[in-house]
């Protein structure tokens, strides 16, 4: 069996009901937060999924997050003084400058049959992010052995974007299909495999629960794309602690249907 790129990179040949536009809207009360603090870093600086097709194991696809200045941890409780005094309030600090946030994306998959391998897949990715831009990105993929590359670069207020067949500037906003990013529901995407601009309509289908790979069930809403991009996504949200404004989504899922009617779907592990 052999299983298309755009399928097995989440692009997916799986067919998606066309559904009303999502539009998502930030809360007009709520302060706006430094460049970049709203992008989902995970505090452990990485994220994994385990990839399956109809029930068996298949792959692997993991995010490694680096950012100068990023701190997602709680701060550490206050030691009591002696006697039982209360200790003097620390003076509030400013939030830290955010450097550059790195992404790397590997992802390796392999569809054998008993000890034969039919089907393997490699992608390596990286992305960097200035703020709320994105700076650049390069990505190179062995689909199969058809190897391709994706380059992109920031520069003069425009994100370029190279593959081997064509160079163009890419629309305000427009950001990669790694899905990390819940940006993804709103933002024209350009396929992080052969660098072509995708235009997708985003529907919200509802909260459910997914299944991990530990067999946890996780809380999260579903997403469904259709037009350009065929494919289910899964994003859970962190409850806000009182006064603090809504925490972003972080991806937790996926699937589609291959071309050959097999089921794909990531589970965190």
């Amino acid at each position: 069996m052999v299983l298309r790129r755009r399928e097995l990179i989440m692009l997916g040949a799986g067919l998606v009901a066309p559904a009303p536009v999502f539009a998502a809207t930030a809360a007009k009360t709520a302060p706006a937060p430094p460049p970049g603090a709203d992008l989902p870093v995970p505090a452990s600086g990485g994220l994994r999924f385990r990839i399956m097709r109809n029930g068996n194991v298949i792959g692997t696809h993991g995010l490694t997050f680096t950012q100068k200045g990023r701190t997602d941890q709680p701060p550490p409780a206050a030691a009591s003084s002696p006697g039982g005094a209360k200790p003097a309030p620390t003076p509030a600090k400013p939030p830290p400058v955010l450097g550059p946030l790195t992404v790397k994306v590997v992802i390796d998959i392999a569809v054998k049959l008993g000890p034969i391998p039919l089907y393997r897949y490699n992608n390596e990715s990286t992305e960097i992010w200035d703020g709320d831009i994105l700076s650049s990105f390069n990505s190179k993929t062995n689909d199969n052995g058809v190897h391709t590359k994706v380059m992109a670069h920031h520069d003069g207020g425009k994100l370029w974007v190279e593959t081997i067949k064509e160079k163009y500037a890419a629309p305000e906003g427009a950001i990669v299909t790694t899905y990390w990013n819940p940006r993804t529901l709103s933002a024209l995407l350009i396929d992080n495999i052969d660098g072509k601009l995708l235009h997708a309509k985003i529907a919200q289908l509802g909260p459910e629960t997914i299944p991990a790979a530990n067999g946890d069930r996780i809380e999260a809403m579903h997403y469904a794309a259709s037009g350009d991009l065929n494919v289910h996504l899964w994003y859970a949200e962190d409850k806000p602690k009182p006064g603090e404004t809504p925490a972003p989504k972080h991806w937790v899922g996926l699937a589609l249907t291959g071309s050959d009617g097999s089921h794909i779907t990531y589970e965190m592990l």
